[in-house]
C-alpha cells in the first residue's frame, strides 16, 4: 500500500513538472482572450479584441510571461478595427483591458485595414458582373441607393472569399503599414495584432506574414481554419441573399466561420490575379528588402 501511494505521489510530482514545463515552454495562454494564439512564437501573435482582459492575463501579456520561455515583453499592440469599432469596444473594456491599454501607452498601434470605405466599396461593384451593375446604376435613377444594394447582395453571394479579395486590393497600402509595424516593433519585443474577431483582418494579416516567412500553404490554411472552432463559430449555409435583405447594409452572418476553403480561393486568386503571394507583397510596398528584414528579426530570435 505504501509503494503505491509513494509511486502515485512522483506520478503526480512528474506531471506537474511536466506542466510547468509546457506552460514554460509555450506560455501561459489568456483565457479571457478569444482566437489567441501563435503566428511565430516568441515573436508575433494574433488574437481577437483585447477589450475584455482580466487583471491577470494584462499581466501576463506585458510581463512576456503569455509567451513562453526567453520571450520578450510586447512590443507593439496592432489594433486592425476602425475607429468605431474601437469606440464601441472602449464602453465597455473590464478593468484588465483598460489596465492593459494604459500600460502600453504608445506601443498601442492603430492601423485600420479598413480604412478607405470608398475604396472598398468601388472596388466590390467592379467585381459585379457587368450586366447586373449596369441594371442596378440604370435603376438608381429611380430608386436611390440600387447600387448599393447590389453592391452588398453580391458581397454576400461570393462570402468570405469576396470580402478577403476585395480587401487586399482596397486595402494594400494598410496591409503594408500593419507589416511593416511587424517588422519594426519585432526587432525589440512581441508583436499582438487583432480585429474585433481575430479571424477576417487579422486572418489575412496572419496569412502574408506566414508567406513572408516561408510557411508551408497547408499550414497557412490549417491556422485560418482554427478560428471558426476558437470562436465556436460555425460557417452559415449558403443561402440566396437577393430577396432576404432588401437594404443597403451587409448581413454579417453570411461570413460566419473560417472554412478552409475560403483561404483556399483566396490564395488561389492571389496567384491568377498576380502570380504569388510575393508578387502581391511587390506591389504593395512590402518588397524582398522588407520580407528579408522580418525573416532576419526572427532569426536573430532563436540565436
Amino acid at each position: 500500500m505504501l509503494q503505491t501511494i509513494n509511486f502515485r505521489m512522483a506520478m503526480n510530482t512528474w506531471l506537474l513538472f511536466f506542466l510547468i514545463v509546457i506552460r514554460a515552454v509555450n506560455g501561459i495562454v489568456p483565457t479571457s482572450v478569444k482566437n489567441f494564439r501563435a503566428v511565430l512564437p516568441g515573436i508575433i501573435y494574433r488574437s481577437a479584441t483585447l477589450d475584455n482582459l482580466s487583471v491577470q492575463d494584462a499581466d501576463f501579456l506585458l510581463s512576456g510571461s503569455a509567451f513562453g520561455i526567453d520571450s520578450r515583453p510586447v512590443a507593439a499592440v496592432i489594433d486592425l478595427r476602425n475607429h468605431d469599432e474601437i469606440l464601441k469596444g472602449k464602453t465597455s473594456r473590464t478593468d484588465g483591458s483598460n489596465y492593459f491599454y494604459t500600460s502600453l501607452d504608445d506601443r498601442a498601434m492603430h492601423i485600420p485595414i479598413l480604412r478607405d470605405v470608398d475604396s472598398f466599396w468601388d472596388e466590390a461593384i467592379s467585381r459585379m458582373d457587368p450586366l447586373d451593375r449596369m441594371k442596378a446604376t440604370l435603376e438608381t435613377a429611380f430608386n436611390g441607393g440600387a447600387l448599393d444594394r447590389a453592391a452588398a447582395r453580391h458581397l454576400e453571394r461570393g462570402g468570405l472569399p469576396l470580402l478577403y479579395t476585395i480587401m487586399m486590393v482596397a486595402s494594400g497600402r494598410s496591409l503594408a503599414t500593419a507589416l511593416h509595424a511587424c517588422v519594426e516593433a519585432s526587432t525589440e519585443g512581441t508583436v499582438i495584432f487583432n480585429c474585433q474577431k481575430g479571424k477576417d483582418r487579422t486572418g489575412v494579416l496572419a496569412m502574408l506574414i506566414q508567406n513572408c516567412l516561408g510557411e508551408d500553404e497547408a499550414n497557412i490554411i490549417e491556422a485560418y481554419a482554427m478560428s471558426g472552432e476558437l470562436l465556436d463559430e460555425k460557417q452559415t449555409a449558403n443561402r440566396s441573399s437577393d430577396d432576404s435583405n432588401n437594404g443597403t447594409s451587409i448581413d454579417w452572418s453570411y461570413f460566419r466561420g473560417s472554412p478552409a476553403n475560403a483561404m483556399e480561393e483566396t490564395l488561389n486568386w492571389i496567384r491568377q490575379r498576380y502570380g504569388s503571394v510575393e508578387a502581391y507583397l511587390d506591389i504593395i510596398a512590402f518588397d524582398s528588402q522588407k520580407r528579408s528584414r522580418l525573416q532576419q528579426n526572427c532569426k536573430d530570435f532563436f540565436k
